[in-house]
């Protein structure tokens, strides 16, 4: 296995222990974790809700705290910047006796914020309003409003249902979903349409994934086909696949299995289905269908750029950095007068039996500890944020995808020819939910275990892909259900 870095198990030793210890805590007027089985219908027919009435609702100047989980000097920290302060001068020139004010601060990442949000909510000094993970929801059930009180359903209807996967838990909306993500494979068209093999499109896979020839075994086809090692210079050698690991639900989940029970308190994929994901990604690697990702301590950071320049036909990334990829491939040539140098493309991670989109990045929560005032102004703060407007324009500047359906129907999304296709694209793959019988995991222990599940399972292209694979699958198996076992409610 990979060493981690004295830093790195300091603060997975910090963040196992506040899991421990912040169970139980309780929040005001909540019920402990424990009373609720399963995470309830954000639709249920049989509730309704008290939801915080329109328009401005504060009556004298406000001050609120909202921590952001991104760094403040990359494009999405500068972009929620500017966004923050063009709401700002929006209160200070509208309501200019009765004016909320957000002071908004970046902690560079999800751990770093889950570590520094549990202490301040044990200290009572957290902010009113922020950013966290998906998989880290459950951490924060007690401690929040629901969100139904803040939109109708209607507005909640509205949003793509990829992108509601995790928003309850233990019968509560715990957090909007606007940091929206997905793994998705982005391809160079051209690279792989020169094989002279049949590369589907995104709207031919979704009108009929059923029929679609988009499999695991086809996609291994096709990147072994792009396979050319002719340059002797290794470093020019172009490869069909690239990935930092398998896409861990993805591998499950287009099974149509589970990774762990409902509750993320037992792993499940010590069988025959973990074992074919295993096996199988390995064989990407042994069939050169891709690049040892074990080989290069710099290996996610070197297949980006190796895509850019065209030497990879397929990568498994995050669609947060699509805006990336088309700077690089795209806008930034056109800007100097250059065609683009491949045609640039999206496609779903394939199919084994179904295929599924996860939800990733962050949502916004907002905590129940604070003042009502303070708390009807973060209310309206997450409002104006979530209008469709802002929701387009941090679409368009971030690669984040839009949430909801208003935001692809305002004319600045409409109007911009540039990104918007390619987000587009990943948006219509939102509708591959989890399959029939497959519930998603919720669970402290998650985030946890997802990373390790990451490392652990690195053992199947280790010491040259020679690892017996029922041992690494052992391996792998057993320290995940220690993971999860420890840190469980």
């Amino acid at each position: 296995m990979k060493k981690r870095t004295m830093l790195s198990k300091f603060m997975a030793l910090t963040l196992t222990i506040l899991m421990l210890t912040f169970p139980f805590m309780t929040s005001c007027g909540g019920k402990k974790t424990d009373e609720f089985v399963g995470n309830g219908d954000i639709f249920d027919p049989t509730k309704t809700w008290n939801v915080y009435e329109e328009g401005h609702l504060v009556s004298a100047p406000v001050e609120i705290n909202y921590w952001s989980a991104n760094s403040a000097v990359d494009v999405h920290g500068k972009t929620m910047s500017e966004l923050v302060d063009e709401f700002n001068a929006y209160q200070k020139a509208t309501y200019p006796t009765s004016f909320i004010k957000v002071n908004v601060s970046f902690q560079g990442g999800y751990g770093t914020q889950n570590t520094k949000l549990q202490a301040a909510l044990m200290g009572g000094n957290n902010p009113e309003i922020a950013q966290v993970g998906v998989s880290s929801l459950p951490l924060y059930t007690d401690s929040v409003i629901d969100q139904r009180t803040i939109f109708t359903l209607d507005q909640l209807r509205d949003v793509l249902p990829g992108f509601l996967q995790y928003a309850m838990h233990k019968d509560k909306f715990v957090g909007y979903p606007y940091f929206a993500s997905t793994n998705i494979l982005v391809i160079n068209r051209t690279l792989l349409e020169a094989t002279g093999k049949e590369i589907p499109t995104v709207e031919e896979i979704v009108a009929d994934p059923e029929n679609s020839i988009w499999t695991w075994d086809y996609m291994k086809e096709v990147a072994i086909a792009v396979l050319d090692k002719s340059d002797s210079d290794s470093a020019n050698h172009i490869y069909g696949y690239a990935a930092k690991d398998p896409g861990l639900y993805e591998m499950m989940y287009t099974q149509g299995v589970p990774i762990y029970n409902e509750t993320a308190t037992e792993a499940l994929f010590n069988n025959e289905a973990g074992k074919r994901g295993f096996e199988f990604w390995r064989s990407m690697v042994v069939e050169e269908a891709m690049l040892n990702p074990v080989l290069d301590p710099n290996h996610g950071t070197r297949i980006q750029g190796n895509f850019s320049l065209g030497k990879i036909g397929i990568l498994c990334d995050t669609s947060s950095v699509i805006s990336n990829y088309y700077a690089n491939v795209v806008a930034n040539r056109e800007a100097q007068g250059q065609e683009a140098l491949f045609e640039l493309d999206v496609l779903p991670y394939p199919k084994y039996t179904n295929f599924y989109a996860n939800q990733s990045g962050g949502s916004l929560v907002i905590f129940n500890n604070k003042s009502e005032i303070k708390t009807k102004a973060a209310v309206e703060f997450l409002r104006w944020l979530q209008a469709p407007e802002q929701v387009a324009k941090f679409s368009l500047n971030t690669g984040y995808l839009p949430t909801t359906n208003a935001a692809r129907e305002t004319d600045l999304w409409k109007n911009n020819d540039g990104i918007r296709p390619y987000l587009d694209k990943v948006c219509k793959l939102m509708v591959f939910t989890p399959p029939e019988g497959v519930k998603l995991p919720f669970g402290r222990a998650k985030a946890l275990a997802d990373a390790d599940f990451s490392e652990y399972i690195e053992g199947i292209w280790l010491d040259n892909c020679s690892r017996n694979i029922d041992d690494v699958l052992k391996q792998c198996y057993e320290r995940i259900n220690y993971i999860l076992i420890a840190n469980s409610q």
